[in-house]
């Protein structure tokens, strides 16, 4: 029992077990005999826990012999360190009288300085002279190249900077191949600016041989590889907001596709607004399109005559108050089948789709739709209300045309065109 208080718990607890376990087997012993299975039983069991016993208690001694040569080895090391004690304070002995000896060598070296530092006050001036002035051969300031280098380094980045604001602020379409990048439709046509001024609505008429109706001529050459197939063509004619030629490009592409003898007829569709070409136009406004789609009068007493041979004007008539609910009803696709019979193309001036959706109506029932982008006037947000459009109505029929994009003054044909700007004489420098 005295050497269990120094056993391990699980080892004790083995031992109350094999104990219970012997005495079990010598119940047994006197009442069963030696070869039975239930004594054999009970024997292997002592047996089991008796090997388990040892095992555990070489364990225990393999432990023990480890800690206790730890503990010896923990001895020895503080046996040396304690014999090395007196040699270490002897050491540290020494080092505080070196300590000392620095201490009042410093304190005497400061107190040198200070009676030196005295003693060269009272002998020598407050000034001293270092070297003798000279006079300089040029002026210090101003550095006249240094100052021409800073203005034209800061002329440079002034320069960049204001072209970077305003390219950035820049929101307008300049050019062709801005269009051609920005859009997921082709370009159909360019528009240059007219030099010239017309007296009707009909620049190729009254301007034959100039840029813009000779870009008309070239509009009118591509039209055929646009709409492949069948000689009653549709062409309508939309932009996103007003003012950026659609109307003037519907005229003048009338004007030019009745020149090559086909008979065209000009629609104005857009019943919401009275535009200057369709009042020059409508010899009598009290009817056209609107009072033709609620059958009011026939299409044809609605035609007028434009002046141009095979050239007609439907106008857009009164404004009705629903002109979408207009066009969704089925008289609008009839009238287009009636007048597919008696006209070779039909060129339709849709109001701006950026602002109602009467021109998509018609779009969608046209051969061809022409979406027209004024150069330095539409905007750059344009061409992605164009894309969405496009592919919201699944529109595969549309082409883009920019108009008046401004010449650039090199002009092939040698002199050929007779739109090109006058050039100032010292005349004209003078009178200006």
């Amino acid at each position: 029992m005295q050497q269990q208080r120094f056993l391990p718990e699980y080892v004790n607890r083995k031992l109350e077990d094999f104990n219970k376990l012997q005495q079990d087997r010598d119940r047994l012993a006197l009442a069963y005999n030696e070869n039975t299975f239930a004594f054999r039983q009970k024997e292997k069991e002592v047996s089991l826990a008796k090997e388990t016993i040892f095992k555990q208690l070489t364990e225990l001694k393999s432990d023990w012999l480890k800690t206790l040569a730890e503990l010896r080895q923990s001895k020895e090391n503080l046996e040396k360190g304690f014999a090395t004690m007196p040699d270490k304070n002897t050491q540290y002995s020494k080092n505080q009288r070196f300590y000392k000896l620095y201490e009042e060598f410093y304190l005497s070296m400061m107190q040198s300085k200070a009676q030196f530092e005295i003693a060269q006050a009272g002998n020598v001036p407050d000034f001293k002279i270092l070297s003798p002035a000279s006079l300089p051969i040029v002026p210090i300031s101003p550095k006249k190249l240094l100052i021409l280098g800073i203005g034209l380094v800061a002329s440079f980045v002034v320069n960049f900077f204001f072209l970077g604001i305003s390219y950035l602020l820049n929101n307008k379409i300049t050019s062709a191949q801005e269009v051609e990048k920005s859009i997921h439709v082709p370009l159909l046509g360019v528009i240059p600016t007219s030099h010239r001024k017309s007296n009707s609505l009909f620049h190729v008429v009254d301007n034959p041989k100039s840029m813009v109706s000779e870009s008309f001529r070239s509009l009118r050459t591509n039209l055929d590889f646009f709409t492949i197939g069948g000689h009653k063509k549709i062409i309508t004619v939309t932009s996103t907001i007003s003012g950026e030629g659609k109307s003037f490009l519907a005229t003048n592409l009338g004007g030019v596709l009745s020149m090559s003898k086909k008979k065209v007829l000009l629609i104005d569709l857009d019943m919401r607004k009275q535009k200057n070409e369709s009042s020059m136009l409508a010899l009598d406004p009290s009817k056209g399109i609107s009072t033709t789609l609620i059958k009011k009068t026939t299409w044809a007493e609605c035609i007028q005559s434009t002046g141009l041979e095979n050239l007609d004007f439907l106008p857009a008539g009164p404004h009705p108050p629903n002109p979408s609910e207009l066009l969704l009803n089925g008289e609008f696709t009839n009238l287009l089948e009636e007048l597919k019979e008696a006209y070779d193309f039909i060129v339709i001036d849709t109001p701006p789709v950026g602002l109602v959706t009467d021109g998509i109506m018609a779009m969608k029932r046209a051969d061809l739709s022409i979406y027209v982008l004024r150069a330095n006037y539409s905007k750059k947000e344009f061409v992605n209300t164009l894309n969405r459009i496009s592919s919201i109505h699944k529109l595969t029929n549309l082409a883009v045309v920019l108009n008046a994009l401004p010449t650039t003054g090199k002009t092939y044909g040698y002199g050929y065109y007779e739109d090109k700007p006058k050039r100032k004489g010292w005349r004209d420098l003078v009178k200006i």
